[in-house]
């Protein structure tokens, strides 16, 4: 990096001491699992290059423990794997360390992603404990990427990556007053991702602006033949951050009905945010879109299937059930929470992805894909704002952002839930980095 440009190992070093004093001080938010031991030898390493790689190049990337990386342990915040590291990086972190990126650690989430119990808390695993939500260390935090969002909201890396199955990227970003970004099911390799579902999971970056969200999409899009659906798209580098300032979205559909409870602070920021989205030029459509009812069969059926595989392709000598048996045998430190999910995921499914339940479950994704595929052509929209929560984006992969758009009563953040067709990634960041704009608003924990 030539002298015009702040050196890598200072940013590492200004990072690695915020996570030291404020995430692991006297309010232990506990977003950061792990700092990477090399981080600050790979900075000194790409300060000496001759030119830059990428946009990335020497800057740090916080990365959900559920990722695999060579030099790091992969825990998925459960005790049995605290000792494994893999032998190879995830296809995602092998592109961004060729882009020059610099994995800056690991940070904690809901243990296996959420997919451990009913009754358990968000933010919590066995192996890492509890993160608390910067905004109010009483409230829930949100799930399962609760260390990326929780460390971005604090400051804590330029950057962070989260994975969704069932709105564990979207989630926490909108309980913690950041951008967060669920990508189309493909656009990102899922190889080397401890899985739920190979249908439904994804990464996605997070950070607190929208050009930062698109500049780290940008250098997460590839393609991997170990990840067939990567594969449905063209093979080619997409600069995210050219949809910033483009007007590509004229129309835009206004969902007023969700399946899930809205809170009186969600109807009005609702309607305050359509009429900023009208005052900066969208035409914003009624519309009604079908809701979806059998996501979790997706996930149930196909966990076993592919958590079983994922061990065996790492080399570790377990599966699913040494998994539920390890937890019963040091149940004083791994059952906390209870583990439902996992004996029922053991005790009730094959692993060999027949059953009618979930067979029925696809059929409903395929018809919902369709039909959602249908209202964006019939009434010539460009994406869809839904007052809430939807599993509509990760039960049929389409794209979906979250901007934080101002507070409710309580002074917690309130975020938007934008959807978009296929590979359309590029409409949600123009439509959120000109509201972003509009709005103007610091969120910022430490001020409130």
């Amino acid at each position: 990096m030539s002298n015009t440009h702040i050196k890598s190992v200072d940013l590492i070093n200004y990072y690695i001491n915020k996570i030291i004093e404020l995430d692991q001080n006297n309010i232990k938010y506990n977003s950061v699992y792990k700092i990477n031991s090399h981080a600050i030898s790979y900075a000194k390493a790409l300060d000496q290059e001759n030119k830059l790689r990428s946009k990335i190049h020497g800057m740090p990337v916080l990365i959900k423990d559920n990722i695999n990386t060579f030099d790091m342990t992969t825990t998925a915040g459960t005790t049995i794997l605290k000792d494994f590291i893999p032998n190879e990086d995830a296809t995602l972190v092998k592109t961004l360390r060729d882009y020059g990126a610099i994995i800056l650690g690991k940070t904690n989430l809901t243990e296996l992603a959420c997919f451990k119990t009913f009754t358990g808390v968000n933010g919590y695993s066995s192996q890492g404990g509890q993160v608390l939500c910067p905004w109010d260390i009483k409230a829930d935090p949100s799930g399962s990427s609760t260390g990326s969002a929780v460390a971005i909201s604090l400051g804590l890396a330029p950057f962070a990556i989260g994975t969704e199955t069932g709105g564990s990227i979207m989630s926490p970003s909108m309980r913690n007053g950041i951008v967060g970004l669920k990508p189309t099911i493909g656009l990102v390799p899922r190889t080397g991702i401890l899985p739920i579902s190979h249908t439904l999971d994804t990464a996605g970056p997070m950070a607190k602006k929208v050009s930062d969200v698109a500049l780290l999409l940008s250098y997460m899009r590839s393609n991997d033949p170990m990840d067939p659906i990567t594969l449905n798209k063209e093979d080619k580098f997409v600069d995210y951050t050219t949809f910033l300032n483009t007007s590509q979205v004229k129309r835009i559909g206004i969902v007023k009905t969700s399946a899930y409870p809205t809170s009186d602070d969600q109807e009005d920021m609702f309607d305050k945010v359509c009429k900023d989205l009208s005052t900066l030029g969208y035409e914003l459509i009624d519309v009604v879109v079908p809701e979806v009812e059998k996501i979790y069969p997706i996930m149930k059926y196909e966990f076993k299937h592919d958590l079983n595989s994922y061990l065996k392709k790492e080399g570790l000598s377990i599966e699913l059930k040494d998994i539920v048996y390890y937890n019963l045998d040091h149940s004083e430190e791994n059952l906390k929470y209870g583990q439902d999910v996992l004996i029922e995921a053991l005790e009730e499914t094959s692993g060999l992805l027949n059953e009618e339940a979930y067979l029925e479950a696809l059929d409903e994704r395929d018809e919902i894909k369709a039909k959602v595929a249908q209202l964006f052509e019939d009434k010539q929209i460009d994406m869809l704002y839904f007052i809430n929560y939807t599993s509509i984006g990760p039960e049929c992969g389409f794209p979906t952002l979250t901007v934080p758009v101002g507070f409710g009563k309580n002074h917690m953040p309130l975020g938007t839930y934008f959807l978009a067709p296929y590979y359309k990634e590029g409409n949600l960041i123009e439509v959120a980095h000109k509201l972003e704009n509009h709005l103007n608003i610091d969120f910022d924990p430490l001020k409130k």
